[in-house]
C-alpha cells in the first residue's frame, strides 16, 4: 500500500482541471472563470471516492470539447484511481484507451500552438501515468521510458510558463522517487541524490498550485514517511483526512505514520477503521467483467489484497501490545481466508510474515517467548 500515493499522486497532478461545459469547441481555457466550481466538484467527489460522479463530470468534458486531450486524461485517471483503490486492474481497457487518447490530442494541440504549457502539462502527466501503471505490472522498461518523456514535456511546460506550479507534482515526484529506487547508483554519472529537490518542488506544488495542492498533499505525506518525518505525515495527513472524511486515501497515510512512530494504539485504531472502509467497499456497483479488456471477474473488486494489508498491521499491532491471543486471532482469520489464486500470488509476501507473526504469536500466548 506504501506505493499507492506514488501512483495515485502522478495521475492526480492535473486531474481537476475540468470546465463547466456550455458549447462545443475545440480547446478549453483551463483557467476559465466558469471552471472554478466545476473543478470543485471534481476534487471532492474524486477524493470522496464517489467515482460514478466523477466519470459523469468528465465525459461532458469531452462533450464540450471532444478534440481536447482534458477529458480523456481526466478519465484514464480516474479509472487509474479506481484501480489502485480496489487494487485490481478491472479498467485497463478503459485506462489505456483514454491515456492513449490524451497523448495524441496533447500532441495535437501542441502542433497548434508550440508554446502550450497546459497542453504539456497534460502530455507529460499522460507519460507519467502510463509509465506507472505499466512498472506496477512489473513492466520498467515502458514505466522507465516514459517516465523520462514524462519529465521532459513537465520541464517544457514550465518553460513556456513559470508560474504553472502543477507541473511540479509530476517533477517532484519523479526527483525523489526516482533516487530513492537508483540509491545503489548515486556515485554513477547520471544518477544522484535528488531527494530533497523532489521534495522541494512538490512542497512547492502543495503550497502554490492551482489545482493540484491535494494531490501533492498525498505526495509529500509519503516522502515524509520516507524520509522518517513522522511527525510532519500524521500533522498533514490528518489535516486532509479531516477534509475527506469520506476517502481512504489519507487515512492510510494517517495509519502508516502512527505505525512508524510506534504509536500501536493509534495505529491499531486507524487500521481498523481502515478496514472496515474496505469492507464497506463490497458494496461498490459491480462492473459486467465482459467489458473489461483484462479478463478479471468482478468478484476481484472484493478489497481482499488491501484487507490482507490491513490486517498485517493490525496483527502487528496487537503483537506490540502484548495482545497475543488478538493478534493469533487475526493471523488466522486472513490465512484461512478463501482468497484467489491472484490475491495469494501478489501478497504472498505479506502472507508469508503473517504465518511467521502467527507463530510467534503462539509462542507467547503459551509463555514460550
Amino acid at each position: 500500500m506504501k506505493s499507492k500515493p506514488i501512483l495515485i499522486l502522478a495521475f492526480f497532478a492535473f486531474l481537476f482541471l475540468v470546465p463547466r461545459p456550455s458549447f462545443s469547441q475545440k480547446y478549453l481555457d483551463y483557467q476559465d472563470e466558469k471552471t472554478e466550481k466545476l473543478l470543485r466538484e471534481g476534487i471532492d467527489a474524486s477524493f470522496r471516492e464517489d467515482y460514478p460522479q466523477a466519470e459523469s463530470i468528465f465525459t461532458r468534458v469531452i462533450q464540450t470539447a471532444p478534440q481536447d486531450p482534458a477529458g480523456y486524461f481526466f478519465l484514464a485517471a480516474l479509472y487509474q484511481a479506481e484501480m489502485v483503490d480496489f487494487e485490481s486492474n478491472f479498467r485497463e481497457k478503459e485506462f489505456y484507451k483514454n491515456v492513449d487518447l490524451a497523448k495524441r490530442l496533447s500532441e495535437e494541440r501542441i502542433e497548434t500552438n508550440k508554446e502550450d504549457a497546459w497542453a504539456y502539462l497534460l502530455l507529460g502527466n499522460s507519460y507519467g501515468g502510463k509509465g506507472l501503471y505499466d512498472a506496477r505490472k512489473g513492466n520498467w522498461w515502458s514505466g522507465l521510458n516514459n517516465g523520462l518523456s514524462a519529465k521532459s514535456a513537465l520541464k517544457e511546460a514550465l518553460k513556456h510558463k513559470p508560474d504553472l506550479y502543477d507541473a511540479y507534482v509530476g517533477l517532484g515526484s519523479y526527483h525523489y522517487w526516482a533516487s530513492v529506487v537508483t540509491k545503489a547508483f548515486w556515485w554513477l554519472p547520471f544518477f544522484g541524490d535528488h531527494r530533497e529537490e523532489g521534495l522541494e518542488e512538490i512542497t512547492l506544488a502543495y503550497e502554490k498550485s492551482i489545482f493540484s495542492s491535494d494531490a501533492a498533499a498525498n505526495g509529500l505525506i509519503w516522502m515524509y514517511i520516507q524520509e522518517k518525518k513522522y511527525d510532519a505525515a500524521l500533522s498533514l495527513s490528518e489535516k486532509m483526512q479531516a477534509k475527506y472524511p469520506q476517502g481512504k486515501a489519507f487515512l492510510w497515510g494517517v495509519a502508516q505514520a502512527y505505525f512508524e512512530k510506534r504509536d500501536w494504539n493509534n495505529a491499531l485504531l486507524k487500521y481498523q477503521e481502515l478496514s472496515e472502509k474496505l469492507e464497506a467497499n463490497w458494496t461498490y456497483p459491480k462492473f459486467n467483467p465482459s467489458s473489461i479488456g483484462s479478463g478479471n471477474s468482478s468478484a476481484d473488486l472484493d478489497q481482499s489484497y488491501n484487507l490482507i494489508e490491513c490486517n498485517y498491521y493490525i496483527a502487528n499491532c496487537f503483537f506490540s501490545l502484548g495482545k497475543y491471543k488478538d493478534c493469533t486471532s487475526v493471523c488466522e482469520k486472513t490465512l484461512n481466508s478463501n482468497f484467489s489464486e491472484q490475491i495469494k500470488k501478489r501478497q504472498k509476501g505479506r502472507l508469508k510474515s503473517i504465518e511467521r507473526l502467527l507463530e510467534k504469536s503462539r509462542g507467547f500466548s503459551k509463555g514460550k517467548g
